[in-house]
């Protein structure tokens, strides 16, 4: 850790701790765990590399949002502010923010439990509750990181195929072409039926920790901004639930039976909540690059996307048998 930020720690913070241990995870961050007399504090530094000052100061506004999310009872971390302010800026490439470290464990499909399943559509319905009470945007837009529509989605599309060269893996070329008879039957209506509103945007399985039958919490709301909601829904399906080449209907009904203890869904609405999340992702992990020799976080994703690309048209059935 940068001396100057254990300096800021101290002098703004009042944080003095005896113990630095580095935290793995996350694309070029840093994050550490501090070990102090009242408790554990995560530490997490932002990369100047990753992410350009505008970036951080959305993050920053992200973040403003989980501190009332916390005050709505979500299972997510409380976040420390110097002023009115998470993020500290200690000078044009340095910038950091604490938070109270949670204890817990990630989980992937073939280790979650039914139980721990019922939970995450619990904390699931709950943050999205949670996110309708804030203040409407003034002008609703989708995420800076992508927009969403049939256009985009076929000119993306036509754009992988001009532009596709002769020595690109064959599995890839195959997969690419795979997506037309999707894109032909999605028309404009297509994401008129999807609610709109503030969203985690990032609710995969490395950002949510679980206790022995529940979720202890929700992390990483760097990226939560006005979406589409069920896009988290989708993302919860795709991590938990897909084992392998096979959609665990049990898991699904069980995120299912959580979720509506707290806000109204149905089979058919996950079903579309994971079209939907093939909208939104396929243009990230369907690329050449994902069909050779790469890390098992992207080899996951690309997978999960060749899966929905596979059973589009079957998915009410599968999750209903």
């Amino acid at each position: 850790m940068d001396n100057r930020i254990i300096a800021d720690l101290k002098e703004s913070y009042g944080i003095t701790f005896n113990q630095i241990t580095p935290v793995k995870g996350g694309l070029l961050n840093q994050k550490w765990k501090v070990s102090t007399e009242n408790g554990e504090l995560l530490v997490k530094q932002y990369s100047t590399k990753r992410f350009r000052r505008e970036q951080i100061e959305r993050i920053e506004s992200a973040l403003q949002r989980q501190i009332i999310l916390e005050k709505y009872g979500v299972p997510c971390p409380f976040l420390w502010q110097c002023g009115s302010r998470v993020i500290r800026w200690l000078d044009d490439k340095t910038a950091y923010m604490v938070m109270d470290f949670r204890s817990g464990k990630t989980e992937k499909p073939d280790t979650i439990t039914i139980a721990q399943m019922r939970s995450l559509g619990s904390a699931c319905a709950v943050m999205h509750r949670a996110f309708s009470q804030l203040p409407e945007l003034s002008a609703k837009s989708l995420p800076v990181f992508g927009g969403y529509t049939v256009n985009s989605l076929r000119e993306n599309f036509n754009s992988c195929i001009t532009k596709c060269p002769p020595d690109v893996p064959v599995e890839y070329r195959k997969a690419l072409f795979a997506l037309e008879p999707i894109l032909k039957q999605i028309d404009t209506e297509f994401f008129n039926k999807f609610p709109r509103g503030f969203a985690h945007e990032d609710f995969h399985s490395g950002n949510i920790l679980f206790g022995a039958d529940r979720v202890s919490a929700v992390v990483d709301f760097d990226r939560n901004c006005y979406s589409y909601i069920w896009h988290d829904i989708g993302r919860a399906i795709l991590s938990f639930a897909l084992e392998g080449n096979r959609m665990n209907a049990e898991k699904v009904c069980a995120f299912l039976e959580g979720y509506s203890q707290h806000l109204e869904l149905t089979l058919s609405n996950i079903a579309d909540a994971l079209r939907l999340s093939w909208c939104i992702e396929i243009s990230w992990w369907i690329r050449p690059e994902f069909f050779g020799e790469c890390d098992e976080t992207p080899k996951r994703f690309k997978n999960e996307m060749l899966w929905l690309t596979k059973h589009w048209f079957e998915l009410d059935s599968l999750l209903s048998s």
